[in-house]
């Protein structure tokens, strides 16, 4: 029967095992690192092969998706969801990433809340990780920007009519945003 164990769960002393893959020693006590398998060598090294496999990591020139929490100019603040070719249930980072003015789109851009607005998902490159965990993210390169966006008079989903133009179905307004080329919803005729 294997002997499935938790992250922090007690495995044994460093006088009885040597610690291996998977595990942390502290004060002498061997703990799993990971959820996973237990498992016990001849030569009596303790390891846990890990049962999951682990978050893909954020680092600079990832891509990731995330949701557009709030915007204070210059500034929009993403709360990450997924990184991309990551597994599909990922824990995201704490706190919210970091979408400055000039790293929206190629040229000049006056407002961030012209090209992206509370509730729409991005799909953005990370440009950078600060040593105090914020992450720096653009939507500049090409195939970057917002892939789903909602109307910000009624909340309904916003349709492509043309190039960054977007309008509601429920109630006609129309608004623009930094599209990405993913965008969630086919041009009306």
């Amino acid at each position: 029967m294997a002997n499935i164990v938790l992250p922090g769960e007690f495995l044994g002393t460093e006088e009885e095992f040597a610690a291996g893959s998977g595990t942390r020693v502290e004060d002498g006590k061997i703990y799993a690192a990971v959820f996973g398998t237990m498992e016990v060598s001849r030569d009596k090294v303790v390891s846990v092969r890990a049962r999951v496999q682990a978050p893909k990591p954020i680092d600079a020139g990832s891509i990731v998706y995330g949701r557009v929490e709030a915007i204070f100019e210059p500034v929009a603040l993403i709360q990450l969801q997924a990184v991309e070719g990551g597994e599909a249930r990922q824990v995201p980072p704490e706190g919210y990433s970091v979408l400055h003015a000039s790293r929206v789109k190629q040229g000049y851009v006056d407002n961030v809340h012209d090209e992206v607005r509370i509730g729409d998902i991005l799909k953005c490159s990370v440009e950078g990780i600060r040593k105090d965990g914020e992450i720096g993210l653009s939507t500049k390169a090409p195939g970057l920007g917002v892939v789903k966006a909602y109307c910000s008079h009624c909340r309904g989903p916003l349709a492509l009519i043309t190039g960054g133009t977007l309008k509601c179905g429920r109630c006609g307004s129309e608004e623009r945003r930094k599209l990405s080329t993913e965008y969630s919803f086919v041009k009306q005729g």
